[in-house]
């Protein structure tokens, strides 16, 4: 599996998410744009760990968390469901949330709350 199944798997296993955002709205690059309520959009940069003979001896992942919703208030609950799934990530990801910065979209109307969060290979 990839960092980005594995990451994906484990936000649609955290029952406090699932109850704020469908499992179908939770998805890597984009969601279906015909869809209301809340959503859980991702996307991922890799940063392979090279060893002096550039044998790669990991992978350091970068992902963007954005959580949309119909107000701050939401997507910052979604948010904070999300930064819970990543506690329950297995420890050898190293998974953590490095940050936290708020967003709005005046297209949609929505507001986003966007985390970063580290997983490693």
């Amino acid at each position: 599996m990839s960092i980005e199944s594995d990451f994906r798997a484990v936000l649609v296993a955290h029952a406090p998410l699932i109850a704020l955002v469908p499992a179908a709205r939770i998805a890597q690059n984009a969601v279906d744009g015909s869809g209301t309520g809340a959503a859980v959009v991702f996307v991922a940069t890799h940063n392979p760990i090279l060893g002096l003979d550039n044998t790669q001896l990991g992978d350091q992942c970068q992902l963007e968390v954005q959580c949309w919703a119909e107000n701050a208030a939401v997507a910052d609950a979604v948010a904070d469901a999300v930064k819970a799934a990543v506690a329950t990530a297995p420890a050898a990801s190293g998974a953590c949330v490095t940050g936290r910065s708020s967003t709005f979209d005046p297209e949609t109307g929505q507001d986003g709350t966007v985390l970063a969060v580290e997983w490693w290979v």
